[in-house]
């Protein structure tokens, strides 16, 4: 009998709801692969270029003036001949990188996926659990804080609307959906009503039930604590 195919886990995550957090938690209970930053190693190796170079381009589109700037730096014979000034890479070029490396590492085993679009990439995959993690201004304005370095709740916000714009710009364009419609994932969790454990078992027990409905021989691997 051929083996189950592996369990896929995305996270769609609010910026500051804690679904990063989240996704690491259940990497570890479960035994899966964590896949968030490997994805951009991978994808810089593969443009040949930093991380640092493309960590703020992630999971946003360059706007109109910024792409305007970009193709006249480029095509200027001053700028192709100097090796000091930074290369770019286009959006779709980034995105289809990313992509590649997302289906290629997804399908070596069981893992979670954090952000990327990666609830429509793999979607039709008969073992995939897509989650959305949300929630309160007050509970992401804290999280941003104590996490992401904003100085007060005024930069808190700027960052947080600042990223969700990006993102719903993003998944529109790649995805053609809305970000934030239900129907793109399987579970919406509001991170500031369940916590963290809570928020954990739920997604647990519906692997569980994944796992259950495939192959009743693999129900209970793999599910012990890590910590």
């Amino acid at each position: 009998m051929a083996a189950p195919l592996p369990i896929q886990i995305t996270v769609s995550r609010q910026l500051g709801s804690g679904g990063s957090e989240l996704g690491q938690r259940i990497a570890c209970r479960l035994g899966f692969a964590h896949l968030d930053r490997q994805i951009l190693q991978h994808a810089a190796r593969e443009l040949d270029m930093s991380e640092s170079e493309l960590a703020n381009r992630e999971e946003r589109i360059q706007n109109f003036w910024v792409r305007v700037m970009e193709t006249f730096s480029t095509g200027c014979f001053e700028y192709t001949v100097s090796p000091h000034l930074p290369r770019t890479v286009s959006d779709d070029a980034l995105f289809e990188a990313e992509q590649r490396v997302l289906k290629h590492l997804a399908a070596k085993g069981p893992c979670v996926i954090v952000g990327r679009c990666g609830f429509h990439l793999l979607a039709g995959h008969t073992r995939l659990l897509k989650v959305f993690v949300h929630a309160s201004r007050s509970f992401r304005i804290a999280r941003m804080m104590k996490f992401y370095g904003a100085a007060n709740k005024t930069q808190a916000e700027q960052m947080m609307d600042s990223t969700d714009r990006d993102r719903e710009r993003f998944i529109e364009r790649y995805a053609g959906v809305s970000w934030h419609d239900a129907r793109n994932y399987h579970i919406s969790i509001d991170m500031s009503l369940s916590g963290f454990d809570a928020a954990e078992e739920m997604i647990v027990s519906l692997v569980n039930r994944i796992s259950d409905r495939s192959s009743n021989n693999d129900s209970g691997r793999g599910l012990s604590p890590c910590r």
